[in-house]
């Protein structure tokens, strides 16, 4: 079967199929490659990712990393092949968008795993190598990055949130899988670093805040996504796996979606928590001290470093330019017409906007017809009440007084006990919630599947808390 688009309408809850690409050649089909959708230019990006007769019909050849970089324009419809950064084969890494440079903005690519031959070898795509295309010029620049280097990981997730006065643009990574040579032994993380453009600078912000601490493996996680929301002051991290655990993930009322303030606990900035619960009504972000405090400025932004400290590489003259530069991009309008809501009970009133005289007579006599029965249920229960205190008070005088008094001993408490601070928690001051681990997963050897991921060790999982009380 030819590989074929598929839309998702979310107003109108409906899938709709726009058919084979009319692209030639026809694009590779790849998995676990790095995709971004960007809703203010009207334009998606997929870069590399694995190609095998699991993500493509009729592949007969080995499975393959790919070297390309596919656009599509949601309005037009166009899907276009593009070169990649060069001509090594990519995938497992990750790709947000800023609007920086020119109107289309530029992409930001990092991390996974590479073919350095372009062959069956692969190594780890080192994190202080970054990728910046440029969406407008369809160019692709190379540049060195400096400070706190994430260790090597694929499956990782990336998210980003620019300072308030777009002086910074700050990608957030949490997690991922470990591509060997790691520094540290471990499986997967639980851990968040944060490259700080244009500086290109890379900060720890969970554990610690320098040197390459994890969370003990039972917490290592990967296979994630990271979401901006509330104008990017939080990041919900949602789904994924723990490959060194079988329990349940644990985190108290939050069902595995767990969430991470970019600009720390309540928009402080500096207040040192990062893991929290959500806020619904949050309206701004601002910039964490663990950038501030490098790139100059406040949590507002106002950064004062605006390049690497030691220069742009040489031959990133133009990036150099398209990091100074904040575009103007047009709104853009609705490609189609919005049916509004219909009124079943009659037409839709194009006057004024005052009630008539029938609706305020019908709101009055309704209003008085609920009053009066609210009116008798409340005077039917109190009469119940006072009946039943009346009775009460006859029974206690024919009781002994010690029997009054012994019903109070050791009655329980209405005060929760206080939870203690989890390894997802950034303060000791805090109440915060139980650790926590993973919900069953069955491996994919069990199931009649095909994996693109080496198999994963199943033997020797430990459980991640001694909590009776898990829902698995």
């Amino acid at each position: 079967m030819p590989y074929h688009l598929l839309s998702y309408d979310i107003l109108n809850d409906l899938w709709e199929d726009f058919g084979t690409p009319n692209i030639d050649p026809p694009p590779e089909i790849a998995s676990y490659g790095a995709g971004i959708g960007v809703s203010e230019t009207g334009m998606g990006y997929y870069y590399g990712g694995w190609v095998s007769n699991a993500s493509m019909s009729g592949w007969a050849q080995p499975r393959k990393m790919s070297s390309y970089l596919y656009t599509y324009d949601y309005d037009k419809g166009d899907f276009t092949q593009q070169a990649g950064p060069d001509d090594k084969s990519r995938a497992e890494g990750t790709m947000i968008w800023i609007p920086a440079g020119d109107p289309q903005g530029l992409l930001v690519y990092m991390g996974g795993i590479v073919s350095p031959h372009n062959n069956s070898t692969t190594a780890p795509q080192p994190f202080d190598e970054i990728f910046v295309y440029d969406a407008t010029g369809n160019s692709w620049s190379t540049q060195t990055a400096t400070g706190e280097i994430p260790q090597n990981r694929r499956q990782f997730c990336v998210d980003v949130a620019w300072a308030p006065d777009n002086s910074s643009f700050n990608i957030y990574l949490w997690g991922g899988l470990s591509v060997p040579p790691p520094v540290v032994n471990t499986t997967s993380f639980n851990d968040v670093y944060i490259l700080t453009l244009p500086s290109f600078i890379w900060v720890k912000a969970f554990p610690n805040h320098h040197g390459n601490a994890t969370l003990p493996p039972e917490y290592g996680h990967y296979g994630a996504s990271c979401n901006m929301v509330k104008s990017m002051s939080q990041m919900l991290v949602i789904g994924g796996t723990y490959p060194d655990t079988n329990n349940c993930d644990l985190a108290y009322n939050i069902w595995a979606q767990h969430n991470f303030w970019t600009g720390t606990l309540h928009n402080e900035g500096d207040n040192k928590t990062y893991w929290a619960q959500y806020k619904p009504n949050v309206t701004s972000n601002v910039v964490p001290v663990d950038v501030y405090s490098v790139v100059g400025g406040n949590k507002e932004g106002h950064a004062t470093l605006k390049e690497p400290k030691g220069g742009f590489d040489s031959g990133n003259n133009l990036l150099q330019t398209l990091m100074a530069r904040r575009p103007s991009i047009a709104q853009r309008t609705p490609t189609r017409q919005l049916t509004p809501p219909t009124n079943s009970s009659g037409p839709v009133s194009s006057g004024s906007g005052r009630l008539s005289t029938g609706a305020i007579v019908g709101i009055a006599i309704g209003s008085a017809v609920g009053l009066a029965l609210v009116l008798l249920i409340w005077f039917y229960i109190g009469r119940r009440v006072i009946r039943r205190r009346n009775e009460r008070r006859q029974s206690e005088m024919m009781q002994p007084s010690h029997s009054i008094l012994s019903s109070t001993v050791g009655a329980p408490s209405i005060a929760s006990p206080q939870e203690s601070v989890g390894p997802w928690g950034g303060s000791p001051q805090l109440v915060m919630h139980p650790s926590p681990s993973e919900l069953p997963t069955q491996q994919d050897r069990d199931m009649n599947v095909i994996s693109e991921l080496p198999q994963q060790r199943t033997d020797d999982k430990g459980a991640v808390s001694p909590n009776s009380n898990s829902l698995c």
